[in-house]
């Protein structure tokens, strides 16, 4: 830091006509940085390090009782309160003129400036303007008796206080005004105009500057793939549809800019109006990889740091964590309703909802988990959907996928014929599937290929094979099982025309085998066939007289190698539209066959009323298949399907396995 000492090279020593009555060098000691000659008072930069050394050099000269005389005062505060006076070419710069010269501040002239008022918590000062008056003391003489030349003699002197008009002056004015703490923010403009009118007026005379704000880092948006478009669907009609939304879930490619983070740009300091440095907030932060969710990478280059998708996928926006993820499956948090996505047709392989779906909305996907209450329908192409919730009043429609609910299953609807359902409680609900595995069961209506109950209470069950371990009734309602044995009437009929059919042709068969056979009675005939077959073998070598010979007699046997010819064309016909029925046969014996595998029925507690029967089914057909859901609790009900009644009981238990009766 430089030395705040007198430098003799730099700052001659003034004369007191320069400096002011009672203003000495020792009252007021020239730092290293300021000289004072006929040039004025100037600050030679390249001494100074930093604005204080100004600021306690001002503080000793208004201190002293002394003023700068012609201050400049926007250089003054220039020096006093720049951001950085050693900044780059500082050490360059000439020296700056701040003012004339140094005069003492008479303390007459001092008691005319009265006391600022400060307005407004300090945010600005006031001052009273008044035309000002001096008082000045005057001797005036007293005269005695005249001398001997006649003239009168002094006696003595008489003080008199005169109050003469005088004008304030702007460089006292700014000494005054230090000297009561106000520095900085002074309008000068604003002084000179008041002094100069000499009328009694108030006027702001300094105003303090207020710290202008930074601003926080952010993120521009790099694509317009940030923002789901929530409009209506079009129809192809042209219509809107306005259960649907077009395009809820945007997708990205790989390497698409997300976004761009814009670093934060700090505030402008303000100053009081003591000259204290009023420091702005310091703007918010934060490093875009606390943004960077899977799927997505930070990228630093000359332009910027930015936010990439590592690959293609579904765009995922956390609001809890603010992270951007791209992910393979589609992710929703907000749940699925008329406000928040409208119907779903999803294009993505998985979705996962962590919200309610609500009422008569729809969801149309393939593999889909849903960890909140589920009350609207839920439709998959054969993936698998998993409800970790509730499913209450709502639908499931997934045909050949698996079905899954964690939670209850209440007053709903699930159709997954040809897939799975599985479910730890079922109340009151319509349940179709190929295979269905449930905890408790309770007024369900269920039908299936197969079913596994733990407890099945007041329900109504149709499958081929069936397990439960406890069964009982609800509210005097039986649980009623329906096992579906195959109807072998329609096979049967088949198998007796099939085999008509058969029995013709092989009838049609041996008639021209008959006559095939007649044909080639003759020695002549069988002799010239085994000739024939030796010579297109290769056994007999015929010279030119035997190939003529050979070929009048081919000439002899033309007619009955014709009619020979004939029917074994007509005898490989028959044959082949014989081999169709026959594989149709044999098709329809499979069949009878697989129908009759593993038919059962278990019930290893009965803890109430208790129904078991038999009903004929196709033996291909899904069992009561061509029934709608909505006839299906009707139909099971319904005492023309029974075949025979295998149990009733309250108590004990039942197992029975359905034997095929012998093809007819």
């Amino acid at each position: 830091m430089a030395r705040e000492e007198h430098h003799p090279a730099l700052a001659p020593t003034p004369s007191a006509d320069e400096l002011g009555a009672g203003i000495s060098v020792g009252d007021i000691p020239l730092p290293d940085f300021i000289t004072m000659d006929g040039a004025g008072v100037r600050v030679h930069v390249a001494f100074m390090d930093e604005p204080a050394q100004l600021k306690r050099f001002v503080d000793r000269v208004f201190g002293a009782g002394a003023y700068f005389v012609g201050l400049d005062h926007a250089a003054l505060s220039g020096l006093l309160y720049a951001k950085a006076p050693a900044e780059a070419g500082a050490k360059r710069r000439p020296p700056l003129r701040i003012a004339s010269a140094l005069a003492a501040f008479a303390p007459e002239r001092r008691e005319l400036y009265k006391k600022a008022k400060s307005i407004d918590d300090g945010a600005r000062i006031e001052y009273l303007f008044e035309p000002a008056r001096l008082e000045r003391v005057v001797e005036l003489p007293l005269f005695g008796e005249q001398d001997a030349s006649g003239q009168p003699v002094v006696t003595g002197y008489e003080r008199q206080v005169r109050s003469e008009p005088t004008r304030l002056d702007e460089d006292e004015f700014i000494a005054a005004m230090w000297t009561q703490g106000i520095r900085s923010g002074i309008d000068i403009a604003a002084v000179r105009a008041a002094i100069a009118s000499g009328r009694v007026e108030r006027v702001d005379i300094a105003r303090r500057v207020d710290p202008s704000p930074g601003a926080d880092a952010t993120v521009q948006e790099q694509t317009d793939l940030l923002h789901r478009d929530d409009s209506p669907s079009i129809l192809p009609s042209g219509k809107m549809d306005l259960g649907h939304f077009k395009n809820h879930f945007p997708q990205v490619t790989a390497g698409t800019h997300l976004l761009q983070k814009q670093p934060r740009r700090l505030g402008e300091s303000g100053l009081d109006t003591d000259g204290t440095v009023l420091e702005p907030d310091l703007p918010r932060d934060f490093e875009l990889e606390d943004m960077a969710g899977p799927g997505t990478r930070v990228e630093r280059t000359a332009k910027g740091e930015f936010l990439v998708a590592v690959h293609d996928g579904f765009l995922n926006i956390d609001k809890k964590t603010h992270q951007i993820s791209i992910t393979e499956k589609i992710v929703n948090r907000e749940g699925v309703s008329q406000r928040t996505t409208g119907n779903l047709q999803l294009v993505g392989d998985e979705y996962e909802e962590h919200g309610e779906v609500q009422e008569q909305r729809l969801v149309e996907g393939r593999h889909m988990s849903f960890h909140a209450d589920v009350f609207g329908e839920i439709v998959s192409c054969g993936g698998n959907v998993h409800l970790h919730a509730n499913l209450t009043g709502g639908s499931v429609k997934n045909p050949g996928g698996v079905t899954r609910f964690d939670g209850r299953v209440s007053r709903a609807v699930i159709e997954a014929r040809g897939g799975e359902l599985q479910a730890n409680h079922a109340e009151g609900s319509t349940l179709v599937a190929a295979t269905v595995r449930l905890g408790r069961a309770v007024a369900c209506d269920i039908v299936a290929e197969e079913v596994e109950i733990d407890e099945a209470l007041g329900c109504t069950i149709a499958a081929r094979r069936v397990c439960i371990k406890r069964g009982g009734a609800r509210r005097d309602t039986e649980t009623l099982v329906t096992i579906g044995v195959p109807d072998y009437a329609e096979l049967d009929k088949r198998r007796a025309e099939l085999e008509k059919e058969v029995g013709a042709i092989r009838k049609r068969l041996a008639g021209k085998q008959q006559m095939l056979d007649a044909c080639m009675a003759p020695a002549e005939v069988r002799n010239y066939l085994a000739a024939a077959k030796r010579i297109h073998d290769g056994g007999i070598t015929l010279s030119e007289a035997q190939a003529a010979q050979w070929r009048q007699m081919t000439q002899k046997f033309a007619k009955p190698l014709a009619e020979i010819q004939a029917l074994r064309q007509e005898m490989d016909k028959l044959a082949a539209a014989m081999a169709a029925p026959d594989e149709q046969l044999a098709e329809l014996d499979v069949r009878r066959e697989q129908a009759a595998a593993d038919i059962r029925c278990e019930v290893a507690q009965v803890v109430g009323e208790v129904a078991v029967q038999t009903a004929a089914l196709a033996p291909d057909a899904a069992v009561f298949g061509a029934i709608e859901t909505a006839k299906l609790k009707q139909a099971l009900r319904d005492t023309r399907i029974v075949r025979q009644r295998l149990f009733r009981a309250a108590t004990g238990s039942f197992t029975w396995s359905w034997k095929a009766p012998a093809a007819t």
